[in-house]
């Protein structure tokens, strides 16, 4: 009998999802499919033609029930099984989504600094040579041009970390113990300790640890531009390597060989970026507030 998830990592991108997600699938009571972010809910029955650098992303999305259910074919029987897709707390229908197919499921939510993911989106994509501008601010200024041509959901830098809009649709549909929201910066400073929250949270057995030690998904500036074309872009030789590794691999390897390529000192955002950030999101972070009873004003100052 095909089976659905019993929980989800639903966001927020750049705000320590890959590492949670390594992190959960080393529990041997937990099955997460190798493949993250299949983005199944977000994207449900449509036909994708994403426009833009690095569309390829959204155009490879599951969107058959079917093939979604298929990921959770090898978990052992009575694992718990999870998926992370941080697009689903970005994309408008995904609340919806998730409450049609799976409403007991359990969803947890890792919040950052807005402006700080913005501008680490930003350096995402530098990594990953799929931006074209090496300017921030210019990039903030090229969003709504870009999101009306179709370009995917990345390229809304500024629009990407709306918190408050977005929790609100889910909290319109989920009982707030459902919900489980927690602050990058916690996660950042002890690992370990919200590893084992989000264990309990789930109904994972606690007395597994993982390893916590490496970094993932790390986004840079890249020291030799050319080279890191060659990693990120196809091309013969790495579409060779491409046809005989499995993806997995292959992304890992390609990180790997990227992370050395990154320059040590990572850039800061300009103040000008930081003024159309702050000005853009103020007042999402108030609505935010609101929603969870909590002070987020302190990621407004510089």
């Amino acid at each position: 009998m095909s089976r659905m998830p019993d929980f989800l990592i639903i966001g927020a991108a750049r705000a320590g999802t890959t590492a949670l997600y390594e992190y959960l699938r080393q529990a041997p009571d937990v099955f997460m499919p190798d493949g993250k972010e299949p983005n199944f809910f977000c994207y449900e029955g449509l036909n994708l033609d994403c426009q833009g650098p690095g569309a390829d992303f959204i155009n490879n999305s599951i969107t058959d029930l079917a093939r979604y259910q298929a990921l959770f074919d090898p978990a052992p029987e009575g694992a718990i099984l999870g998926e992370a897709s941080p697009l689903y707390l970005y994309e408008p229908r995904s609340a919806a989504r998730i409450h049609h197919h799976v409403p007991e499921a359990r969803l947890v939510v890792i919040l950052r600094n807005p402006i700080e993911q913005a501008f680490s989106h930003f350096m995402r994509a530098q990594k990953l040579r799929i931006e074209p501008l090496t300017d921030f601010t210019e990039a903030l200024k090229a969003e709504d041009s870009r999101l009306a041509k179709g370009w995917q959901p990345m390229f809304g830098y500024s629009s990407f970390p709306r918190y408050g809009e977005q929790l609100a649709r889910f909290l319109a549909l989920f009982p707030r113990d459902q919900i489980l929201v927690r602050r990058y910066e916690d996660f950042d400073a002890d690992p370990a300790a919200m590893v084992a929250e989000v264990q309990t949270f789930i109904g994972a057995d606690t007395a597994h640890r993982p390893d916590v030690g490496k970094r993932h998904n790390a986004g840079g500036v890249p020291r030799n531009a050319a080279f890191q074309d060659f990693l990120m872009k196809p091309n013969p030789i790495t579409g060779t390597l491409g046809a005989v590794l499995p993806r997995r691999l292959r992304w890992q390897v390609r990180d790997l060989i990227a992370g050395f390529n990154l320059r040590d000192q990572r850039p800061a955002i300009s103040p000008e970026a930081r003024a159309i950030l702050v000005s853009r999101l103020q007042d999402d972070v108030a609505q935010l507030g609101d929603l969870l009873g909590e002070d987020f004003s302190g990621w407004l100052r510089g």
